[in-house]
């Protein structure tokens, strides 16, 4: 959830900071007598566009809406796999980078949740739900250790924590959506009746 969390923060900061400078570049172009000229802010236009095109490449991604979810799903599978997962736990460049992975998973799934809509929503709650609540079952009866890193008590530990997530899904975060979402309905009915 923190993963994400911050996945999907890293988007909505990526948007806000690249209108942000699209709206400083136009400013500058209608200013004639634009500061630019400067060497500080010469450097600064460079970065800026350097910016302006690593977030174009990523928003073309849209057009393949489909992508997102492959992203997510690959990086998912990739990195809990038992024998990368316990690498990643014994080697601090590769644990970064599993964990840089996972917040990308949580702008791709960000991403996905805003392109496909609430039909998709429903299903991804769905989804991770069940998930979450399997996974963690598994992990609390297992006898066995399935990443070696981690001893038989952790993978209760994880498994509990899970379980919890699960339930915090099926019984807060699932109804909350669906009652904010049969209220918009509700709402734009009226609203269209009265029109």
């Amino acid at each position: 959830m923190l993963f994400f969390s911050i996945g999907a923060l890293s988007v909505c900061v990526g948007e806000r900071i690249l209108k942000f400078i699209i709206n400083i570049e136009r400013k500058s172009l209608r200013d004639t007598h634009s500061d630019f000229q400067h060497p500080p802010l010469r450097a600064a236009g460079k970065a800026i566009r350097y910016w302006k095109g690593i977030m174009r490449t990523i928003f073309k991604l849209n057009t393949r809406s489909w992508s997102w979810i492959v992203l997510a799903g690959s990086l998912i599978f990739i990195w809990h796999v038992p024998q990368i997962f316990d690498y990643a736990s014994t080697h601090v460049y590769v644990h970064v980078l599993q964990h840089l992975s996972f917040i990308m998973v949580g702008a791709a799934t960000y991403m996905t949740i805003r392109l496909f809509g609430e039909s998709f929503n429903l299903f991804l709650i769905f989804s991770l739900t069940g998930m979450m609540g399997f996974s963690g079952l598994i992990l609390v009866i297992s006898d066995n250790q399935i990443y070696q890193m981690y001893s038989l008590s952790s993978h209760h530990n994880a498994g509990i924590y899970m379980i919890i997530t699960f339930v915090t899904l099926l019984l807060v975060i699932m109804p909350v959506y669906l009652i904010r979402r049969t209220m918009l309905h509700i709402n734009t009915t009226m609203s269209g009746g009265e029109g």
